[in-house]
This record gives C-alpha cells, structure tokens and sequence, in this order.
C-alpha cells in the first residue's frame, strides 16, 4: 500500500510515518515496477505501535531497543512509569508553587523575590537540573537532529584526519611581551575531536525528551 493509504489507515500524518522510516523503525519494501515504497499490514501495525508508545513517553532508543529485543516491552513499561512517576512528582510541586504565588494579592516580575517561595537556592536549582540540562542544548536541537550533528561531526574528524599530516609541526603564537611561543598542532586536533565527540553525546542523552511524535 502507498503512504497515503498508510495515512488513512493510521491517521498519523506523512512525516511522522517517514521519521519512524528515517529512524529505521520500520523498514518498507520497494514497489520494482515503480521504486516507490510498498507498506504491508505489518508496517502499519507496527507504526501504530511505535505511536502509541510514543504518546506514553517513551523515546525512539527505547522503542527500538524493544524492537530489537534488547528489552522486553513489559521492562519498558515498569522504567517508564517510575520516569512518569517522578514527573508528576516534579509538576505537582510546581502546581503548588504557582498556586502559592497566585494566592499573593498581587505577583508581578518586577516585585517577584525567588528567595520568599525558595528555601535553599542550591538544593532547588539541584533538584530541577533536567530543565536546565535541557536549556543549556537547547540550540542543538533547533539547528540539527541526532543525524544531522552525527554527519558534521564525523565530517569534521576525517577532514581533520587527513589533514593532520600536511599541517606543520608547531604553530608559533605571538604574546604581549613579544616572545614567540610555539603549540603543538596535536592539541588543537584534540581539543576538536573532544568538542565533535561532547556534541554528540549531548545530543544523543538529551534527545530521547525532544523527539518527535
């Protein structure tokens, strides 16, 4: 069947059928007559699986690793309901903070005093470490998918590969006094390796909270 009979069957719309194709999800044969994708009955069963899964929460590693049978959907499930778990801990605190400072005759940004609702700004600030692990990539995400930073990374290491035997040895660098230092070339390529690998790395732990429908 074609995407849009998959469409009609699932109600899901075109890219989120081809972001679990991307994904490699599912994996549809070719129509040879025409070279265009050819859905079976079990793609579609199996995209409205990958779906539902994703309205519970869990992310597109964890689906595949069902898939791949890496783990059992019942395990999944058990994780995924203590990360709910904890979630709803985390929004009923903070339901019961607004609702606190709604109670206030009047709240403004201007007159907002973070220290009046607020204990211990550090053990706060600890406690909610996953909004601000989100904000500090959040530019990852708007720039690129996992794919997309996984390329230019890999890219930029064999750019770097094989332009590592041209380069000089030493790079003289000039300081204030006027003495002329030398730094070895090695470092540089280090340090871009060590950058490309955070990156990714970023990208992959973070993702699984970003991820499509």
């Amino acid at each position: 069947m074609t995407i849009k009979d998959v469409e009609e069957r699932t109600g899901l719309s075109r890219s989120n059928i081809r972001f679990y194709e991307k994904e490699k999800l599912i994996e549809p044969s070719r129509n040879e007559s025409n070279g265009y994708r050819d859905y079976s009955e079990n793609d579609v069963e199996n995209i409205k699986k990958i779906a539902y899964l994703r309205t519970l929460g869990i992310s597109i590693e964890d689906i595949r690793s069902i898939i791949s049978e890496k783990v059992t959907l019942q395990e999944m499930l058990e994780k995924q309901k203590e990360v709910l778990k904890n979630q709803i801990t985390d929004l009923n605190k903070a339901k019961l903070m607004c609702e606190r400072m709604l109670d206030e005759e009047s709240i403004s940004y201007e007159k907002l005093q973070v220290e009046q609702y607020v204990t211990d700004l550090h053990d706060y600030w600890k406690d909610n470490r996953t909004v601000f692990k989100l904000d500090s990539v959040s530019f990852l995400y708007i720039w690129g998918s996992m794919l997309t930073w996984t390329m230019i990374t890999a890219l930029c290491l064999i750019i770097g590969a094989l332009s590592y035997s041209k380069l000089p040895t030493e790079i003289p660098v000039q300081w204030s006094k006027g003495v002329a230092k030398s730094v070895v070339v090695l470092l540089f390529v280090d340090t871009a390796i060590f950058i490309g690998l955070l990156v990714v790395g970023l990208v992959k732990m973070d993702l699984r909270g970003k991820e499509v429908l």
